[in-house]
């Protein structure tokens, strides 16, 4: 059954190359799927900016551009910072007068905190024909909808602190997830050559989340653990499609 379906998948990409080979990216519109990488800095509102200052992503994406100029396609995207705020909060249930952890060699305890999270999404989007160099190339807009994830990695070097390590660690993670949805405004550029396909534009993220531990030991008892997150971001992408060089010259004999 695995084999069959990598044979589907081989023979739909061969069919479109054979297709689009006929055809020049600068004559016409064409029928283009392609998958690509980014990366987008993020700056949070909402809820979010409680917990995390700017954070990085770095994803890739896969989509379909149809002749008639809209796009289909799905991403997904890892955030990573070390941007943490309040964080004498995080373990204020375990730690000395002084602000500290202490582990089991009677130290004070190394603990690093990270932002980690991840966006999975499917969006449709148009691409306008307007200021581009060929009809396959301009302004574009999407709009997507998917599910979110974002918590706190924690790192105690030596595993030296029992109090906050293994199944404990997930008392303080601030694991939080549900629905987002995403906007995307940018300019995407697409050539002859496969190399030189590139995107940039502004990206809209909203989500709405909410706790996913059933016990946060750094959270009072009833506090509010449903969230509304925003967060607006500079998103630059190289894009690679399932295409052939087309020649420019044409010789008859």
């Amino acid at each position: 059954m695995q084999r069959l379906h990598y044979f589907f998948i081989v023979t739909f990409l061969l069919l479109s190359m054979q297709s689009i080979a006929q055809r020049s990216v600068s004559d016409s519109s064409i029928f283009i799927p392609s998958v690509g990488v980014h990366f987008s800095y993020h700056i949070p509102s909402g809820d979010l900016s409680r917990f995390y200052g700017n954070a990085s992503a770095i994803g890739a994406d896969f989509n379909f551009k149809l002749k008639s100029q809209w796009i289909l396609g799905t991403f997904f995207e890892y955030y990573f910072s070390d941007n943490i705020k309040d964080r004498a909060g995080y373990f204020k249930g375990i730690q000395n007068s002084q602000g500290f952890v202490i582990d089991g060699n009677g130290q004070f305890a190394e603990i690093f905190l990270y932002e980690r999270g991840f966006n999975i999404q499917a969006y449709a989007g148009y691409q306008f024909n307007v200021l581009s160099p060929n009809p396959n190339s301009g302004p574009f807009i999407e709009v997507g909808v998917g599910y979110m994830q974002y918590w706190t990695k924690i790192e105690n070097p030596g595993m030296t602190a029992p109090q906050i390590n293994g199944k404990y660690m997930k008392m303080y993670d601030r694991l939080s997830g549900g629905i987002s949805s995403t906007q995307l405004i940018g300019y995407r550029y697409m050539g002859d050559r496969n190399l030189m396909n590139i995107y940039a534009g502004f990206e809209f993220t909203q989500g709405w989340t909410k706790s996913l531990r059933s016990y946060n030991a750094d959270f009072a008892p009833g506090a509010t653990l449903n969230y509304f997150v925003w967060t607006t971001a500079f998103k630059v992408g190289w894009v690679i499609p399932f295409y052939p060089r087309t020649p420019k010259k044409y010789y008859y004999y």
